[in-house]
């Protein structure tokens, strides 16, 4: 059967906002991006997990005329937040760069729009679901239609079907929720019920009734006086109720399936989108388009690197075109260097691989360690480009230089000469960066997707190391990274001048480098027989607490378990219990603080 998704809009977006930090999720420019990421994470797993044939957006327009009917509907409820607000428009250009359809109609709510929808597809005979975080939208949920009901984390959600819906509501079927709302009221949406009716009084008279209507056709039979009387005037409230509690199935709107088919979307748009916002995070995460494979996707950028000038990538597998590729560098301006090894751990990586260049949009790539494939034995290579790379007077450039540093101190080349580290260059143009590592950099700076390291080495179980992959794909893979550190450096150097911080660069920042890595090198020294003698002691004293503790109370119990030590501290002992929170179980808390 094909499935349509319909995403009640605001309700995401809010639900976004609300679930993530606006301290941490922000451009380099201060521009807030939680409630954009939220909503474009949910989409991107809506896309996967359901695999939906049609797509389309709903966003409120106005109360559907239910603040005439009773001017204190949803009337107390805050304004949007300004920080949410100005979000707004970037969640509707995620939507467009999708290429998913919007319904929107003025004056309306988007609860009626999707209840209008889903009948209609419905109708089709198309399976329906709705992605919200509105519980009223469980009333819609019916043999073809579900609702997929958020959590207060994004992460955390469920898919409403008739039978989750009767587990939740105490039996009650979703057509009897209006009805339920129209006894019990809401008060986040300042509908008012029935006053003195509540949950449990509301379940049990429509399981035993069936309907709101049926309960007063038998008003007589409800044998409590108090809640005869209560329903009895509270009557007209119960019916406005419900009135305003149902979601509208008949608005003027039309549901056109081939408009909402899920198709290739504009990923140049949507990546100049993500870039703009510096979502790389979610950048393998976007479903595919049908378009060839490439290395390096780029797109337009609005700075002066070209569209077109994807690395060119060289294998250097033979002694002569070593000597001849140092020669060349020995006279470069600057040089770019970048190791590639066995772990990310530089005290315990083997090298596999060196990559070089002085130029951009060109890299070289020596192996030296990988299980097969043509290389160079590691020896000549290292006698071939130590007296490169230690030559202080030739400008090196890396990105995060300590630990290419690192590695290379341990196979006897001590790199002299760095002059710049793209890395630290960009946590001193924005210390709140979210953007140091390489690919995530290169892709807000530069508009440059790059091949992330798990699609050549796996993850997990089935994760390899780079001496596992063959030499041409890892010659692709570290020529580009070269690349693009060297850019790299060309883009952050005016910013860090413009922004005055050149001169803590040069000055602090990079010769702290090789005092970090010294200091790593060399490691702390413990005094073990000092330590070994303090946990004896403090072993011998916890020893003695837990015995007093255990004579206070009486008798002895296991003072780590926190449900033991609740019973001995507020049962036992009887001390005072409020203002101390409880547990989820009920328990008054022992935590701390």
């Amino acid at each position: 059967m094909k499935r349509l998704v319909l995403i009640d809009g605001h309700a995401l977006a809010y639900r976004a906002f609300y679930a993530l930090p606006p301290e941490s999720f922000s451009t380099s420019d201060g521009e807030p991006t939680n409630a954009v990421y939220g909503f474009a994470a949910t989409l991107l797993n809506i896309l996967q997990e359901h695999r939906p044939d049609y797509i389309a957006v709903c966003f409120d327009a106005g109360q559907s005329g239910r603040d005439r009917i009773y001017p204190e509907y949803k009337s107390q409820r805050d304004r949007m937040p300004d920080e949410m607000q100005i979000q707004m428009a970037r969640i509707r250009q995620v939507v467009e760069a999708f290429g998913i359809p919007v319904f929107e109609v003025q004056g309306m709510e988007a609860d009626d729009l999707l209840g209008t929808l889903a009948r209609q597809a419905d109708e089709m005979g198309v399976e329906t679901l709705i992605v919200t975080g509105d519980r009223d939208l469980l009333q819609l949920v019916g043999p073809r239609v579900r609702v997929f009901l958020s959590g207060r984390r994004l992460a955390e959600g469920r898919v409403y079907d008739e039978k989750a819906v009767r587990a939740r509501y105490g039996g009650l079927t979703p057509t009897q929720l209006r009805d339920y709302k129209a006894l019990v009221g809401d008060k986040s949406d300042n509908i008012p019920g029935v006053a003195g009716v509540g949950d449990k009084t509301a379940t049990e008279l429509l399981r035993r009734y069936g309907s709101l209507a049926a309960i007063y056709d038998h008003l007589g039979e409800v044998q409590k006086t108090r809640f005869r009387t209560a329903l009895a005037k509270g009557r007209d409230a119960a019916f406005l109720s419900r009135r305003l509690a149902t979601i509208r199935t008949d608005l003027p709107v039309e549901l056109d399936l081939e408009a909402c088919t899920t198709r290739n979307y504009d990923r140049g748009q949507l990546m100049n989108l993500f870039r703009q916002l510096e979502f790389r995070s979610l950048i393998d995460r976007l479903p595919p388009v049908r378009e060839p494979a490439r290395q390096l996707s780029l797109f337009e950028t609005g700075t002066s690197v070209p569209r077109s000038a994807a690395t060119v990538s060289h294998t250097v597998t033979e002694a002569g075109q070593l000597a001849i590729l140092v020669e060349r560098l020995s006279s470069a301006t600057a040089v770019t260097f970048d190791t590639e090894t066995t772990s990310p751990d530089p005290m315990r990586a083997d090298l596999v691989g060196l990559a070089l260049t002085d130029r951009e949009g060109e890299g070289w790539y020596i192996p030296v360690g990988h299980r097969r494939g043509a290389q160079l034995p590691l020896a000549l290579v290292l006698e071939t480009v130590r007296p490169l790379l230690e030559d202080p007077r030739l400008p090196k450039q890396a990105h995060n230089a300590k630990y290419d540093l690192g590695v290379l101190t341990r196979y006897g080349v001590h790199v002299q000469g760095l002059a710049f580290d793209t890395m630290i260059a960009e946590w001193l143009t924005d210390p709140a960066s979210h953007n140091l590592g390489l690919k995530n950099l290169a892709f807000v700076r530069l508009g440059v997707e790059m091949t992330p390291l798990r699609d050549l080495i796996g993850s997990g179980r089935k994760q390899i190391t780079m001496a596992e992959v063959d030499v041409e794909r890892a010659a692709v893979y570290a020529a580009a990274d070269v690349d693009m550190t060297h850019r790299l450096a060309r883009v952050l150097e005016p910013e860090l001048r413009q922004k005055g911080h050149w001169d803590l660069f040069v000055g602090m920042e990079l010769p702290l480098v090789e005092v970090l890595l010294a200091m790593e090198r060399a490691g702390v020294a413990l005094d073990v027989p000092f330590l070994e003698r303090m946990s004896a002691e403090l072993g011998r004293r916890l020893a003695e607490l837990e015995e007093e503790i255990q004579r206070m109370v009486g008798y002895s119990f296991n003072v780590n378990s926190s449900q033991q030590l609740a019973k001995a501290l507020f049962k036992v002992l009887g001390l005072p219990t409020q203002g101390v929170p409880r547990t989820s179980t009920g328990r008054h808390s022992v935590a701390a603080g």
